[in-house]
């Protein structure tokens, strides 16, 4: 359910830009013997795409700090290291 994703209000899935296919198989990973519920995948797909947002943001930040148009995969891979105190 989408309450097992920490989501109280599940948002409309024509709002989404994921597609809910392969965030059903990333909900199954480590759920081998149970369904996913339509809610919860949209829950889920929305928490995704909010913590997509928030990285592209951040990373497109220390791109910019770094004096490139460009981000590269290695300011993803600070903002993960910095994440920690931002939180």
């Amino acid at each position: 359910m989408a309450e097992d994703f920490g989501v109280e209000t599940v948002p409309d899935p024509d709002a989404l830009e994921l597609p809910i296919a392969p965030v059903d198989r990333i909900a199954r990973l480590d759920v081998d013997d149970y369904r996913v519920a339509m809610d919860a995948r949209i829950a889920l797909a929305s928490l995704l795409e909010a913590e997509a947002d928030t990285v592209a943001a951040a990373a497109a930040i220390l791109a910019r700090h770094a004096g490139r148009r460009t981000v590269k995969g290695e300011d993803i891979e600070r903002y993960d290291e910095l994440r920690p105190y931002f939180e």
